[in-house]
């Protein structure tokens, strides 16, 4: 514990340095409570807020993609693009101002503020991140990247679907918010793993016998904009359930070939490729769960749990490091976080599908808050000191 103490080393321009310094911390911090509020109100317990005036699982399902997972997705963007364009991102003051607004969205909704004050804020943070990233990009002339900006302005309008509804200016919008932006964090997922899974498995092992099939690769993106445009007008429709079948498919043939036992010894490359997995698994239960009987919220939750859960505890696991200036050598206590998160996912998925026992939702919800929580606290003295390289 003396060693643990002795490497805090706060420094608030190292916190506030590049974006998924806080974004990651905030998000696993987040994450837990989330999860903590969640379960207590499966049991009976809960706390009034904006989002449950409509309905009490409207608030789980918005802070789970736009308060969690958004979090993630800021933290590797303002990363990421600061690396492929060679421009600064956020940093200093202006990173801390965007990140509070982050953290003043999941607050907010706690409070006896007016309603649209709540909403005008949490909807303010997606245009900040979209100045954030796109500035640089549109500087450095890469323009393949502006589909990330893109991404940032529908995410946006997704948000607005949701705050619509609970402002009662519309009904009925805010299912379509809510899965529009999840097919767009898929979407996300989709092109961020095709480009970095395969590249972070060549790295880690020098005779990677993993490869990319090109005629997979190429279709895979097409076909889950196809499905995710269908969606928004005709999301059960029986060439929607085709299209699922068909992504699935593809996918399976995509990690399937992506795949080498040798890296099952790397807890830093299964999670990642476990996690794309479930992608494909979650297509495979829409596709499949209805003439099954299975709920179709585990389909959601493959993508969610599984998906999510997975991809996002890797990578952050991953970037941390090596944008730390640290060797790409897991600590031990975020290994047993990795296997706890995988429980979470078979017992939220793969148990709930085969006996829907309430039991499940405890056992998932408390993996999942010990997965994080142990993130937070190891990854607590790297995130807010300055790199140990200098």
């Amino acid at each position: 514990m003396s060693a643990y103490s002795a490497s805090f080393r706060f420094s608030y321009s190292a916190l506030f340095s590049v974006g998924f310094r806080p974004f990651f911390l905030g998000g696993s911090f987040f994450s837990v409570v989330l999860m903590l509020l969640w379960v207590l109100q499966l049991r009976g317990i809960a706390l009034p807020n904006y989002y449950s005036n409509l309905s009490a699982i409207l608030w789980h399902s918005h802070e789970l993609i736009f308060g969690f997972t958004s979090a993630i997705i800021s933290g590797f963007l303002l990363t990421a693009v600061r690396n492929w364009t060679g421009q600064n991102t956020l940093q200093g003051h202006s990173l801390a101002l965007v990140f509070a607004v982050w953290v003043l969205g999941r607050i907010l909704p706690f409070t006896a503020l007016p309603n649209i004050v709540i909403a005008l804020v949490d909807l303010a943070f997606f245009p900040l991140l979209m100045i954030a990233i796109g500035k640089p990009i549109i500087k450095s002339a890469q323009l393949k990247n502006m589909g990330f900006v893109i991404f940032c302005g529908l995410f946006f309008l997704m948000n607005l679907l949701v705050h619509f509804d609970v402002l009662g200016i519309t009904q009925g919008m805010s299912h379509i918010g809510i899965y529009g932006a999840l097919n767009l964090v898929v979407l996300v997922m989709l092109i961020i793993g095709g480009r970095v899974i395969p590249f972070f498995s060549e790295k880690a092992l020098p005779n990677y016998k993993g490869k990319r099939i090109t005629w997979i690769e190429q279709a895979v993106i097409p076909v889950a904009v196809i499905l995710f445009l269908n969606d928004l007008w005709q999301p059960m429709a029986v060439w929607a359930n085709v299209l699922s079948g068909l992504l699935a498919a593809l996918l399976l043939l995509r990690v399937g070939a992506w795949f080498d036992r040798a890296l099952l010894k790397k807890p830093l490359l299964w999670i990642l490729h476990l996690g794309y997995l479930f992608i494909a698994i979650g297509f495979f239960l829409r596709a499949f769960g209805t003439l099954s009987g299975i709920s179709p919220y585990i389909y959601v939750h493959a993508l969610t749990t599984g998906a999510i859960g997975l991809l996002t505890l890797g990578m952050m696991s991953r970037v941390a490091l090596g944008h730390t200036g640290r060797a790409l050598i897991l600590p031990k206590p975020i290994t047993i976080a990795f296997f706890l998160m995988t429980f979470a996912v078979l017992a939220r998925v793969v148990l709930m599908a085969i006996s829907p026992k309430p039991f499940l939702y405890d056992m998932a919800g408390s993996f999942w808050m010990i997965a994080f929580a142990l993130y937070f606290v190891i990854y607590l003295p790297y995130l807010i000191s300055p790199r140990v390289d200098a």
